[in-house]
């Protein structure tokens, strides 16, 4: 299960974000201890550039010890510290940056959020009147404000203001689904089943937390078959989904459950964790992380927020801190599995393999019934080449799938793959096959197993045929196109080869093996210097040591006859 479906929630939606950065030309010396307090400021910047957070907001704070009235130190300070997750200490900061800058829209969204965790509707109000207008005060200074209103049992006001998105059409799917919220906590039943409804329909059933709401709010109100329904409609669009599935084993055990919203902070937190989603798929990560933080400070027990901020950490290639936040994912939440998983993928990436495959494997003796960790060890076997222990693990997950579906399709493809690699060409063959049966023809599999057929010098013309059509369904996979190059080479056709190679290289210029193939079909049509020069590029793209041996060889010796097969094993 990817990160995307286990958060996807209100959608992306036209947002601009408001914090701009700022300026460093006003930053002076102090004539205290200059020398550290350049050197923190320097460090910080730094850490700040590498997205190193929590250093940089460490650096900030040495910095502000050194000269506390800096201005441009004090706002950064506060931004790191909100960013990393400190949110109460860049509350203390916030005072010193509104004496200077009185309507700084993020240091009242910060008291606001306090305000309204304190349950102080009126000061939350009063601090988001006092915000900067634009577009960000508008879209979460409004929510602010109804949820606000809503604590103070204001239905009328609070429904008032989210009455001011309506010429907004950004802003439409948080209406609907604030005012179905908002109807839910004050009990307020029939506004609520009319704002859901209408929030289902305007997001195709695709968002996960409007599936959540709206299913709860079904079960609290004894529709439970239309609340199986719901969650099985979003099942079908992420199949074996955790929370979809512990909702469904909830709802068939009879135990009523909690509204997904239970206070106005909580409610807020939505609205963050909405923005936050929305701006991250518009490749927002840095503001996206500061929404999913400030979410979590409204709601610390807020797994699939914490999810979000995780994936966003991988995004930017924080991987020790996305460990971190999966890693505080607790055992009884649906997610829990799911996190466990993507620590021990990132911990892979860090090249701690021996950890990754303990955890993994720990994970499959503490849910042994579990398909996912199983898959997810094979995966991680197969992507280190140890086809054998992985094809293990990837039986193990087919005995427990039962009869062959399509849902699992992927494990008989992995498996085929790992048979194909170890040379159980009949096994490879079989879970091949089966697998583009049950895909229904999916491009990935048409072209393994056709290029498989070519390498076996068996069924070619039908081969071709699906590498043909696999290309067809992904024109821009380069991985895809260079299988028809490289069974144009393997087949003699070396002009046709050349022609959808060059293709391939142009859609994955940093793939050795693709370049590789391309110098060695530009050597079999004669332009010898331009294969030299894609070999040798090959090499420089860092190919595993086999293929490098070989390529070498190629670079001093030319393309012999004799290498066709040898250079077919190094790129297959």
């Amino acid at each position: 299960m990817s990160v995307q479906l286990l958060t996807r929630g209100l959608g992306v939606v036209a947002l601009a974000a408001m914090l701009g950065a700022c300026a460093g030309s006003g930053f002076g010396l102090s004539q205290r201890n200059p020398d550290s307090l350049y050197g923190n400021y320097l460090a910080a910047r730094h850490a700040g550039t590498v997205r190193d957070m929590d250093a940089a907001a460490t650096y900030y704070a040495q910095a502000l010890a050194e000269d506390p009235g800096n201005p441009v130190i004090v706002e950064r300070a506060f931004l790191l510290s909100v960013t990393a997750g400190n949110v109460s200490e860049g509350l203390n900061l916030t005072s010193d940056i509104i004496e200077r800058d009185p309507d700084n829209r993020t240091a009242r969204l910060v008291r606001a959020l306090s305000a309204l965790k304190a349950k102080d509707y009126a000061r939350t109000i009063t601090e988001m009147d006092a915000a900067a207008p634009g577009p960000f005060t508008a879209l979460v200074g409004t929510l602010a404000k109804a949820w606000a209103l809503a604590g103070k049992q204001n239905g009328d006001e609070a429904y008032a203001a989210l009455d001011s998105f309506r010429d907004r059409p950004a802003f439409d799917l948080f209406r609907i689904l604030h005012e179905a919220l908002i109807a839910d906590y004050l009990g307020d039943v029939a506004r609520a089943r009319t704002a859901y409804i209408a929030a289902q329909e305007a997001s195709g059933g695709a968002s996960l937390r409007i599936v959540q709401a709206y299913g709860r709010f079904l079960e609290t109100q004894g529709d439970e078959q239309l609340a199986r329904e719901v969650y099985n409609s979003y099942g079908r669009l992420a199949p074996d989904h955790p929370i979809i599935e512990n909702a469904l084993k909830r709802l068939a055990s009879g135990v009523a459950p909690a509204r997904l919203v239970k206070t106005p902070a909580e409610g807020l937190s939505e609205a963050l964790y909405g923005l936050a989603s929305a701006l991250a798929q518009e490749s927002g990560i840095d503001i996206s992380i500061l929404y999913s933080q400030l979410a979590l400070y409204l709601r610390p027990d807020f797994d699939v927020a914490r999810t979000l901020l995780a994936d966003l950490y991988e995004r930017g290639g924080r991987l020790e801190d996305a460990i971190s936040a999966y890693g505080r994912i607790p055992r009884m939440s649906p997610l829990y599995q799911n996190a466990q998983i993507q620590i021990a993928i990132d911990l892979e990436r860090l090249e701690k393999s021996k950890e990754a495959v303990a955890r993994l494997r720990a994970l499959t003796r503490q849910y042994p019934q579990a398909i996912e960790p199983l898959t997810a060890l094979g995966d991680l076997l197969r992507g280190r080449k140890e086809y054998a222990d992985a094809a293990t693990e990837y039986t193990k997950a087919i005995e427990l799938s039962g009869e062959p579906n399509a849902r699992y399709w992927t494990i008989f493809y992995a498996r085929g793959m790992c048979y194909e690699r170890l040379k159980l060409w009949p096994s490879a063959e079989k879970d091949l096959k089966l697998a583009l049966e049950l895909s229904g023809d999916h491009p990935l599999v048409l072209n393994y197993l056709g290029y498989s057929w070519i390498e076996q010098n068996a069924n070619l013309e039908q081969a071709m045929e699906m590498i043909r059509k696999a290309v067809e369904l992904r024109p821009d996979d380069g991985y895809i196109v260079d299988s028809l190059g490289w069974a144009y080479f393997t087949l003699g056709d070396y002009e046709n080869a050349v022609a959808q190679l060059e293709r391939a290289v142009q859609l994955q210029p940093d793939d050795p093996t693709i370049n590789d193939h391309l110098g060695d079909a530009f050597w079999r049509v004669g332009r010898r210097i331009e294969a030299r020069f894609q070999w040798q590029h090959a090499l420089e793209l860092e190919p595993d040591t086999e293929q490098a041996v070989v390529i070498k060889d190629k670079l001093e010796n030319g393309l012999q006859d004799t290498d066709l097969e040898l250079s077919a094993d190094a790129g297959s």
